[in-house]
């Protein structure tokens, strides 16, 4: 089941590496637009895809993860873009995206499901560095901006909220049930952003079309494979290979539009690869908590004046002694 799940979380961070070079069709106040527009069109296709959350039994234990999901999956297309007006493209995705792993693993251990395995921790750090080496080797200038560090750091914390959120979903309920109401949810918060910002230029062709495959692939269907990445995962490992969302958005960038790379940042894209590697060995290979062992005393029979003697019969002739 693990290859299945790597191939699956694989696929959702590749498919969310399309999101930039089809975003950049759009202005900045397009770009806020589009993003509610984008969660309102992927909770139609989760609801193709069989997502029914209406027709469950969602207990009082499911609201609180149910609106953290949401509100991590809003948060997240909220601060980001925020961020990347303040900061920058470069090192907005580079704390963003990169520091969620490493609050993801932080959670999920004090939530009590185990804490990360040394292979985890080993392609963590890998994919950290590439994404380091990947966002800011082609950057002559960095704007270090309080204000878009910080608004980087919560978008960060909504990535990873969502993703456990899911998690802890998925052990009652179907993943495209969570992602459908999930979704719901989020287009109903982004909503008066998606009105102010909206602009009648959404509505041509091209437009259309763009908003469509970013509902569609972007965010219906590759949430359903993260989620299924998530479920038999979990959460930091997941979240781990979606680093290599901007890998393949980089790669797209060199190989179809023409932007030039550096050496640094092709060995940034390769060092988030081989982080996908660590990853999935800490998925197939877990590290057993330490347990220990009692060391008990041997019993022997001696009768006394509470344990009856007990007789035994000599054993049959052909039976072991």
């Amino acid at each position: 089941m693990t290859r299945p799940a790597v191939l699956s979380a694989v696929g959702g961070a590749a498919l969310w590496g399309t999101i930039g070079p089809v975003a950049s069709l759009f202005t900045d106040q397009e770009r806020l637009a589009s993003s509610g527009i984008r969660i309102a069109i992927g909770a139609c296709t989760l609801f193709a895809l069989g997502g029914r959350p209406f027709t469950r039994a969602w207990r009082r234990r499911d609201i609180a993860p149910l609106l953290a999901a949401a509100i991590g999956l809003a948060g997240f297309q909220l601060c980001y873009f925020a961020a990347v007006g303040v900061s920058g493209v470069a090192i907005s995705t580079a704390v963003s995206i990169g520091l969620a792993p490493v609050l993801t693993g932080l959670w999920t251990a004090v939530a009590g499901r185990g804490r990360p395995t040394g292979w985890w921790f080993a392609g963590t750090a890998l994919a950290v560095s590439g994404l380091a080496l990947l966002m800011l080797g082609g950057t002559a200038g960095i704007i270090l901006s309080p204000k878009g560090l910080a608004l980087s750091t919560v978008a960060a914390a909504c990535f990873s909220l969502q993703a456990v959120s899911i998690r802890h979903l998925a052990d009652r309920h179907a993943d495209t049930v969570v992602l459908t109401a999930m979704f719901a949810i989020a287009t109903l918060v982004l909503t008066p952003v998606t009105i102010a910002y909206a602009s009648p230029s959404l509505l041509t062709g091209k437009a259309l079309v763009s908003l469509l495959y970013l509902g569609t692939i972007t965010a219906g269907v590759s949430y359903w494979l993260f989620a299924y990445g998530i479920r038999h995962l979990g959460a930091p490992a997941a979240i781990t290979i979606s680093l290599l969302e901007p890998a393949c958005a980089a790669a797209i960038a060199a190989l179809l539009l023409g932007e030039r790379m550096t050496g640094g940042q092709w060995t940034g894209i390769g060092l988030i690869c081989g982080a996908i590697v660590l990853t999935t060995i800490s998925s197939t290979s877990p590290e057993p908590a330490a347990v220990p062992i009692r060391h008990r005393a041997p019993v022997t029979h001696r009768p006394d004046a509470t344990t009856p003697h007990t007789i035994t019969a000599p054993p049959h002739q052909g039976d072991p002694a």
